[in-house]
């Protein structure tokens, strides 16, 4: 299985351990039902985002999320509403978006998890998932930038 990017413990740094332990956790898990994918992490002011879709293009494309915050690490399905929801886990009331909120590492365990990531694999239109391997996870990272500087030098008296 591929471990996590540096950058992506990085930007957990700033959560307890115990949502630390979530959110990697639940990656394994996704990357487990969902490999082979592509995954795109980036920061976004309160929470890290992890993104996976069957291409590169996992933000039009994309099949599941992570979202993860400083108290709680949400599973999220961009075309939830279309899957079906048989034990009520799902939470959310727009037109697409569903997602599965967790807050302890125990939750992982529960089958239903491992069954909505394979009902949005399928709806995606992908085949049963291999036994994953290293190469099978294309992982980018977006940074943030340094600030610019300005153009031309400011004096401010």
């Amino acid at each position: 299985m591929t471990k996590p990017p540096r950058e992506l413990l990085q930007f957990l740094h700033r959560y307890e351990p115990a949502i630390q332990s979530l959110a990697l956790g639940l990656r394994k898990v996704v990357l487990e039902e969902m490999a082979p994918c592509h995954e795109y992490i980036f920061e976004m002011r309160s929470k890290v985002v992890l993104l996976y879709g069957a291409t590169e293009r996992v933000i039009e494309d994309g099949i599941c999320y992570i979202n993860v915050f400083r108290k709680h690490v949400n599973l999220g399905f961009p075309r939830g509403a279309d899957l079906v929801d048989a034990s009520g886990m799902l939470q959310g009331a727009g037109k697409a978006f569903r997602h599965i909120t967790l807050q302890k590492l125990s939750e992982l365990d529960r089958p239903e998890i491992r069954a909505y990531l394979r009902q949005a694999r399928k709806r995606a239109g992908l085949g049963r998932p291999r036994r994953p391997t290293a190469g099978d996870v294309v992982t980018r990272v977006k940074v943030k930038s340094p600030p610019r500087r300005p153009a031309w030098p400011q004096t401010f008296r």
